[in-house]
């Protein structure tokens, strides 16, 4: 067995809220994402994308993946520093 860790992600469509919770990012951010991947044409996009009625939906897996690229994701708060 080799030391690359696979992970299995379930595949299925997630709304921005259910994104947001499952990433870690905020749901500001995950709109914000979504708002941008989405002017994207639809073949070059990251995350694949569904509209339905008045929201958006996201591709697990393809989220999932954005997320998990070095420099992505939730940001640790920065301390103040004392000399600030």
């Amino acid at each position: 067995m080799s030391d690359v860790e696979v992970k299995k992600v379930e595949e299925k469509w997630v709304n921005t809220e259910e994104a947001a919770e499952i990433t870690g990012y905020s749901f500001g951010s995950i709109r914000s994402l979504v708002k941008r991947i989405s002017k994207q044409p639809e073949d070059e996009r990251e995350i694949k994308l569904w509209k339905r009625a008045y929201r958006w939906e996201l591709w697990l897996p393809d989220l999932m993946s954005y997320v998990d690229k070095p420099g992505r994701g939730p940001q640790p708060k920065r301390k103040i520093s004392a000399s600030e």
